[in-house]
């Protein structure tokens, strides 16, 4: 009785533990699409979400770390031109209640 006790919580615990994943990975794609192009990447929000111009934006390609001075912020879309490469891209998005920061890996050709 006791270790189905425990194998009932332990199956609880993961399946609740998996429905967070798999909430949180859903949740950024209802928020933003990041694009690249002809070497400038793009975020763009989603309907009801706007860029958050405050946040620290940051694109890091190999050894060129590009600040958010580099990049152009309008309210529902960010650019930034970048170095051919793997890199990873800090943001952030937000709607009327709540904020959403991000890392993305990107792949500039």
């Amino acid at each position: 009785m006791r270790r189905a006790l425990v194998l009932t919580i332990a199956a609880i615990l993961a399946t609740t533990a998996s429905a967070l994943t798999l909430s949180a990975l859903a949740r950024a794609d209802n928020e933003f699409d990041v694009s690249v192009a002809n070497g400038i990447v793009t975020v763009k929000t989603h309907p009801g979400w706007h860029i958050n111009k405050e946040y620290p934006w940051k694109l890091t390609v190999g050894d060129t770390k590009l600040d958010k001075s580099k990049f152009s912020l309008e309210e529902t879309s960010a650019k930034v031109d970048a170095p051919k490469g793997a890199g990873k891209l800090k943001g952030a998005v937000c709607s009327k209640e709540q904020c959403y920061t991000f890392e993305k890996e990107v792949s500039i050709q």
